[in-house]
């Protein structure tokens, strides 16, 4: 295990933009890229400590944890693997060492300005085996890219850069939502068998629901649940951009998260992605209306009042360590939201129109699109791209239609967060109408039915704990131990907003 020494202040004074820009110039690597890693891996925050044990910026880990293995950027380096966590500089140059090393054919680079061509090298660092976890994680920096990022505190910014990739990489399926407890999850992806107890639970035996901070990233949290030597699971983990929900331990069994087993048998816990020393960052209004849904579906099938005194923080366990949430958590609006079922928890409906197929045709632009069921209607754009934001969720269908066009439709039931639907025309005479039975939406997504399936978009989570309580957020077995991604619509990390 490596020691960690505190970030010193004149580590930390140095300008963190021209840190990036030298180190994307040095390995020849694309700036956007590598500051849409850092961003999904730590929100730009240098001085953080993951909890499974992941450093700085980039979430540096030890070999064999997944994501980027620090001492193998080390060597990249030839300088000390405490260098790296010690100085930001050096955490963001090993980060595009290895992202060069990933990318590396022959010895020979993707052009930078090539954005797309970075794609299978961004995948590499998913920490995760699962197809759909790996595009999930590169979906989420993409979007990252083609979304932009406002300036932090340490004066970093992404301005939007465009990349279409949904075309060359389509929505892999995710596992099934239906094994789900919780109607309204995106994905039901299983923690190893190692990091939960098998039970038999009723709603007689569940008392509490359990919140949690992750103390890292969302797609770093699904991971770890997953690794066999982890110890530790929670049933739920949300996003912070949009509130998606994955489930990974079925509430009938034990997740192993209170840090006291007494309240593990008696519980259900949540994870939020996100760092409690950052509240202003990770708590957003989406996690919280996504997660207040959660517990209230929760607290209503399993018969749980509506109380704090059974709505408890992680710190609130008896004999705990941890302080997650944080003082940073705002109780009062989070049981507000409770109490009015988890406020209103809407998805975004976007996709493509194309002629005559959506992978290879032509799109258009200009070409009229409506909701069969509100009646709202849109045009799509010079990209011909569609959105429609805030919409409940429920099944919709899509029509489109365009001049020489006949009409064609998808329906989609949505989810939290961005839901495809796209629709491919095929040549006719105007006004003929109809729903063309060649028309098809993306494949591969939950939630789609009837002869169009739908594709939804997948993105790949606080005073900082000390080294020395690190962990994961969530307590181990009763040892008492813690875009598009497109959110359009929604108050995304670190202030980015709605595009409008």
């Amino acid at each position: 295990m490596i020691l960690v020494s505190l970030i010193t202040s004149a580590a930390l004074a140095q300008p963190l933009p021209r840190a990036f820009t030298d180190a994307a110039s040095e390995f020849g690597v694309p700036e956007p890229v590598l500051l849409a890693l850092a961003f999904e891996a730590s929100g730009w925050q240098p001085d953080v400590a993951s909890q499974w044990g992941g450093y700085g910026l980039f979430d540096l880990r030890e070999p064999g944890e997944g994501g980027m293995d620090i001492e193998q950027a080390a060597m990249l380096l030839d300088r000390s693997p405490d260098d790296l966590i010690d100085d930001p500089r050096h955490n963001i140059r090993g980060a595009a060492a290895l992202l060069a090393e990933a990318a590396a054919v022959d010895g020979e680079l993707p052009p930078v300005d090539d954005l797309l061509a970075w794609w299978d090298p961004v995948t590499s660092f998913s920490a995760s085996h699962a197809e759909n976890l790996q595009h999930m994680y590169a979906a989420y920096v993409f979007d990252l890219l083609n979304d932009g990022i406002e300036a932090s505190a340490h004066g970093l910014f992404l301005a939007p850069v465009p990349v279409d990739y949904r075309r060359a990489h389509p929505v892999p399926a995710p596992p099934p939502a239906s094994a789900c407890d919780y109607g309204d999850c995106y994905q039901f992806s299983a923690a190893s068998s190692s990091n939960y107890s098998n039970y038999s639970r009723t709603t007689s035996d569940i008392s509490y629901v359990v919140i949690h901070t992750v103390q890292g990233s969302y797609s770093g949290c699904i991971s770890w649940f997953q690794n066999s030597s982890a110890s530790v699971s929670a049933h739920y983990v949300v996003r912070s951009s949009d509130g998606q929900v994955t489930q990974m331990v079925r509430e009938e069994d034990v997740g192993w998260h209170a840090g006291n087993w007494d309240y593990n048998e008696a519980s259900v816990g949540i994870e939020h992605e996100g760092y409690i020393d950052a509240p202003e960052t990770w708590y957003t209004e989406a996690l919280y209306s996504s997660s207040a849904a959660l517990t209230a579906d929760i607290i209503a099938r399993n018969n749980i009042a509506l109380s704090r005194s059974y709505i408890i923080a992680h710190y609130e366990v008896p004999g705990a360590t941890h302080t997650d949430p944080g003082s940073g958590w705002d109780w009062d609006y989070y049981m507000g939201l409770i109490g009015e079922g988890g406020g209103t928890v809407t998805g975004e409906m976007t996709g493509i129109v194309a002629a005559e197929d959506i992978y290879t045709g032509e799109l258009l632009t200009d070409a009229t699109v409506w909701i069969e069921e509100t009646g709202e209607t849109i045009t799509t754009d010079d990209e011909g791209y569609y959105t429609f934001y805030d919409l409940p969720l429920d099944t919709y269908t899509i029509h489109a239609d365009a001049p020489g066009f006949l009409e064609g439709t998808c329906e989609k039931s949505i989810v939290v967060g961005t839901n495809w639907c796209s629709i491919a025309l095929q040549p006719g005479e105007d006004g003929d109408g109809g729903g063309s039975d060649d028309t098809v939406a993306d494949p591969g997504a939950e939630g789609g039915n009837g002869g169009a399936t739908g594709s939804s978009l997948v993105g790949p989570p606080g005073q900082a704990v000390a080294i020395s309580e690190l962990g994961c957020a969530s307590g181990g077995r009763g040892t008492g131990a813690a875009a598009l991604l497109v959110a359009l619509g929604l108050l995304l990390p670190g202030g980015r907003r709605r595009r409008q």
